[in-house]
């Protein structure tokens, strides 16, 4: 399903209107709620549908009630949605293991204690621990299996991520099961040995760097709070070179956390890795949003931010072919194969996170929380996921959610944020809606601009396009193999 282009309107009230422009450039949009189709509109049809939305439809002339019902007859032909939600899953898509819950690094906004969590002392997993790991996910995922290799810093095990990839390759053969592994590093004991060993086998890797080196540095610093810029540099360009000559740049991609007072340079910091290391995927996240920091001013500079990177893609996509701001790339993925879902949060719905002694929880997030442990490796059963209370979630039964016009395409929904910032799960902080949708709107311009100016190049890159894989391992499962295989094998959008 893709993006539709039409120059006609319509008066059905299940449309949520949208307008966004950037450098000089007005796009209009409506989305169809009862199909999940977005529409890209004429300025009339959007100018017709606000009169209608605003109690005002006796002012439509008669030119716009014909547009209006000829574009809601053909929205009428559209199949409906068909979401079919079900609380007992019943089986797993994979999950993140935690290899190490210890960290050579001292991030300043680090939630995991250090990389320890809650105990007392780091700690990293057994080989034992791993292969009991690896079974429960093999034992539990019909389909397939994404294993996330997860910490503190992951590579201070690597012999444990070693035993535990080569364990699993051998169960994927006997089990005809698929297997694709992903790991999150800081960078700093990537050396050309781990890079050749995830380059030989099928890994996404995602590399911390919060960009230039003076960012980079103060929120990144090593544990004795030296400097880390020039060695995760210097071990990135390296692996960026091998995955070039193997054809797997498309499987390396970046991720910067900043800080509330850093959102003014979140373009810079994007433009600094895409072009000093030629990575093609790269996501800029915000480190914190709670409202004691976080104001909505925070979020329009974020949100002008993303406006500029918007403009650079379009102005690289020609030589490039590529969109490289992670966010971006979902939003156009999911907007032209008509991606929709119920929920979007993987914790505890088809994956699980493991910690180093075999304690489950529904997500990484929630790793030593006493409150989410589920169960262990070794005495799970299905009932413990129903404890929890994501298992009864959709976007159709809770506000504010319903009401919500991106409730379909949403991917920033997330049930630990949810619990820290709000107390309430099901209810996400204001700002993190706001710039959800906001930021929902700059992708569908970008869209919009791509096919104005590429039609031909964007649509074959669409049609070969598989989506790239997300930095949080919860959001790298879904309920069919198709969304294993494509958010693990990262693409070319």
């Amino acid at each position: 399903m893709r993006m539709v282009l039409m120059d006609i309107d319509d008066t059905n009230r299940d449309l949520n209107c949208i307008k966004s422009e950037i450098a000089g450039f007005p796009k209009f949009f409506v989305i169809h709620d009862s199909s999940g189709y977005v529409v890209e509109v004429e300025p009339e049809i959007y100018s017709g549908l606000q009169k209608i939305k605003e109690g005002e439809g006796d002012k439509l002339t008669s030119e716009e009630r014909a547009k209006l019902r000829e574009l809601q007859n053909y929205l009428n032909q559209l199949p409906p949605l068909n979401l079919e939600y079900n609380e007992d899953y019943g089986f797993l898509l994979g999950g993140s293991i935690n290899v190490s819950q210890a960290c050579n690094f001292s991030c300043v906004y680090c939630y995991a204690n250090k990389g320890t969590y809650t105990l007392e002392k780091p700690k990293l997993i057994d080989k034992e621990t791993i292969r009991k790991a690896i079974d429960f996910l093999f034992e539990k995922s019909p389909y397939g299996v994404s294993i996330v290799f997860f910490g503190g810093e992951p590579l201070l095990n690597f012999p444990a991520i070693k035993e535990g990839v080569l364990y699993a390759e051998q169960k994927a053969r006997e089990t005809k099961k698929p297997v694709f592994f992903n790991v999150t590093t800081n960078g700093y004991l990537l050396t050309p040995e781990v890079a050749e060993f995830v380059l030989n086998h099928p890994f996404n890797v995602i590399v911390s760097m919060d960009g230039p080196k003076e960012i980079h540095d103060h929120n990144r610093p090593f544990a004795d709070n030296s400097p880390t810029y020039n060695v995760v540099a210097k071990n990135l360009k390296h692996l960026v070179e091998e995955a070039k000559k193997r054809g797997k740049l498309h499987k390396i991609s970046v991720r910067a956390t900043v800080l509330p007072e850093q959102l003014n340079r979140v373009y810079d910091i994007y433009h600094h890795i895409k072009t000093e290391f030629g990575v093609l995927n790269v996501g800029v996240e915000l480190a914190t949003l709670s409202d004691s920091v976080v104001t909505k001013g925070h979020i329009d500079t974020y949100l002008d931010q993303l406006k500029k990177i918007a403009v650079e893609e379009v102005e690289t996509f020609g030589e490039l072919g590529t969109v490289v701001y992670v966010k971006f790339k979902q939003i156009i993925q999911d907007v032209y194969r008509g991606r929709v879902s119920s929920f979007h949060c993987g914790a505890g719905k088809g994956s699980v996170a493991i910690d180093v002694n075999g304690n489950i929880y529904p997500c990484h997030r929630f790793v030593s929380m006493k409150n989410f442990e589920l169960s262990h490796i070794e005495n799970f059963e299905w009932e413990h996921l129903k404890r929890f209370e994501l298992q009864k979630y959709n976007f159709f039964n809770h506000e504010p959610c319903k009401s919500c016009w991106l409730k379909l395409y949403c991917h920033d929904f997330c049930f630990y944020e949810n619990t820290i910032y709000t107390g309430k799960g099901f209810i996400p902080p204001a700002l993190k809606c706001y710039y959800s949708r906001e930021s929902f709107k700059i992708g569908l311009w970008l869209y919009s601009r791509l096919w104005d100016e590429y039609e031909e190049e964007f649509e074959k890159v669409l049609e070969k396009s598989i989506s790239v894989p997300s930095s949080d391992p919860e959001r790298n499962t879904a309920p069919e193999l198709e969304r294993i295989e494509s958010e693990h094998i990262t693409a070319t959008i």
